[in-house]
């Protein structure tokens, strides 16, 4: 990888167009092929949507929270990745909206998931619908973005993701995934074409599977009420004759790219998926869809609890009859051992622990906005913090362990991460040395202290001295009463000296090149609640 998805020069590139133009995006025909869309699906940056609804779609929504969709007004705005950087928002749109979620269901007055619907006959950016993921059951805020990478880099042809912070009448919601659906749009994008009339997106959830007695709890998202292809799949699955399960399985679905999503699954840790393992509500969170070829096709879903520790799943094992019936098989067995392969000599070049960091870097300040203005969030800095390094640790293990489990070597891994791309290399230019004490030694290591600050590029570094081996919080405000943020992080050091850093926002640049800037510059040590706080005055650029 690589700055794909992390690109923040192609975020701001992106928002230079759309900022000027958005407004009236939804009203212009699109060009042929062209996706409207795609800049959503951008997890290198931020968007901000703001919902209306009026007071009878709230009552309704609070009275039956999955039922009806309700009536309202939907925008949106870019930004530059940082909340100070929003730009324009565009006219607004009626739209419909309910609540959703099962163990991450929250109701109105807490960080609610939503699911919006567009008119037939008004599509946003050519969408017709939008899932609004809150992310409660993952507190790095990166799970979906990491899973959906891979599988989409197997070729599986999964949801692509991008972040957005919710405002909903006034008031602040927070940070959330907007995850592409499966619906006929989506399925016209990956497959080529897609007729309604006759193919199908299958949902399957909570238990459900190609069994015969089972097939009615599949939900039909999208194709006719006729489900006699997923009869057809089903009785192909199911069949105990002398054939090998493979050649019978084969001219009803794609066992290559099945294979390639389950062993996405299994190396990400998705025990609640279609290869997770044994539960009551197994096989969960994926679809079935058919493409132009009739052949089904099975997409990932619900993927914010993969990369936890707890969820180090073996590669084989009992899991969906589907997946069971394919490592019953030698030839699909061989078929997902493949798969598993792809998984091993893909990953290296996908830089998943890059991706990890530079997307909580670039959530930091948007997740310290809705800490402060909104009463709806439910994980600290520090929770947070701890969150990603489980994440990262996830990650560094599961390259040996598949090596072990095909008997082979794993491929080198990156090295460690240094730093997220920056829009353009420069020299570090110190503006300001501020010194100062901060608390009396401790026993258990030195002082806290706020040291130098100083600008490389368009990132402020401050060094400091932290007493421990502790996660802090940096953020900068301009001075005044009125003080706007212009950057913020989240770091964890080692005891002793350190340089901490974040990106100055669209706005604190735009100042900088008018005139002086002066900051008032914080870090606060989490474990301790130790702060610190300095004035600077940063020179015209």
């Amino acid at each position: 990888m690589t700055s794909q998805g992390i690109d923040r020069a192609r975020a701001r590139r992106v928002v230079a167009v759309l900022a000027a133009c958005l407004g009236a995006l939804a009203l212009l025909p699109a060009a042929a092929g062209a996706d409207e869309a795609e800049a959503l699906y951008d997890p290198g940056t931020v968007w901000v949507i703001d919902l209306q609804l009026p007071q009878t779609s709230v009552e309704a929504l609070e009275a039956e929270p999955e039922g009806d969709y309700q009536p309202g007004t939907f925008s949106v705005a870019p930004s530059d990745g940082s909340p100070d950087g929003v730009g324009s928002f565009s006219t607004p749109q009626a739209m419909e909206i309910r609540l959703k979620g099962s163990a991450s269901f929250r109701d109105l007055s807490e960080k609610a998931a939503f699911k919006i619907k567009f008119p037939k006959a008004g599509p946003f950016m050519g969408l017709r619908k939008m899932t609004l993921n809150n992310m409660v059951e993952d507190p790095s805020m990166t799970h979906e973005t990491l899973s959906y990478t891979l599988h989409r880099a197997l070729g599986v042809p999964a949801a692509r993701t991008g972040f957005v912070y919710l405002r909903l009448n006034g008031e602040d919601f927070g940070v959330y995934m907007n995850v592409e659906n499966y619906d006929n749009v989506a399925m016209a994008k990956k497959f080529g074409s897609f007729d309604g009339d006759v193919q199908h997106v299958y949902e399957g959830e909570n238990g459900t599977d190609v069994k015969p007695e089972l097939l009615g709890k599949f939900e039909i998202d999208e194709g006719p009420d006729d489900i006699s292809d997923l009869e057809e799949l089903s009785a192909a699955v199911n069949e105990t004759g002398p054939e090998p399960w493979s050649t019978v399985v084969a001219p009803h679905a794609s066992l290559n790219e099945m294979t390639r999503m389950w062993a996405a699954e299994k190396y990400s840790g998705q025990f609640d998926g279609y290869a997770g393992g044994p539960a009551v509500d197994h096989p969960n969170n994926y679809f079935l869809a058919t493409g132009p070829d009739s052949l089904f096709r099975m997409l990932p879903w619900g993927q914010d609890e993969t990369w936890k520790e707890e969820n180090h799943l073996p590669f084989d094992g009992d899991a969906g009859v589907m997946f069971e019936g394919c490592l019953a098989d030698s030839g699909c067995e061989a078929t997902y051992e493949g798969a598993l392969e792809a998984v091993q000599s893909a990953v290296p070049s996908l830089g998943l622990d890059k991706l990890a960091v530079c997307t909580a870097e670039m959530l930091a300040p948007w997740q310290q906005l809705e800490e402060e203005e909104s009463n709806r969030f439910e994980y600290n800095a520090a929770e947070i913090f701890g969150a990603v390094a489980e994440t990262r640790a996830f990650i560094a293990s599961r390259p040996e362990e598949l090596a072990d489990y095909l008997g082979n070597t794993a491929p080198s891994e990156p090295g460690p991460v240094d730093s997220c791309p920056a829009d353009e290399p420069e020299p570090e230019q110190p503006f300001v040395q501020v010194r100062g004490q901060g608390p009396p030694p401790t026993e258990q290591g030195p002082a806290a202290k706020l040291n130098s600050i100083s600008r490389k590029g368009k990132r402020l570094r401050v060094s400091v001295v932290s007493p421990s081996s502790d996660p802090l919080k940096l953020t900068a405000k301009t001075v005044g009463r009125r003080g706007v943020r212009v950057c913020g992080s989240s770091a964890t050091v080692e005891a002793g000296d350190a340089v901490v850093s974040c990106r100055l926002s669209r706005a604190a640049i735009t100042k900088l090149e008018a005139g002086a800037l002066r900051l008032s510059v914080n870090v606060r040590f989490l474990a301790d609640g130790t702060s610190l706080t300095r004035q600077a005055r940063l020179p015209r650029l």
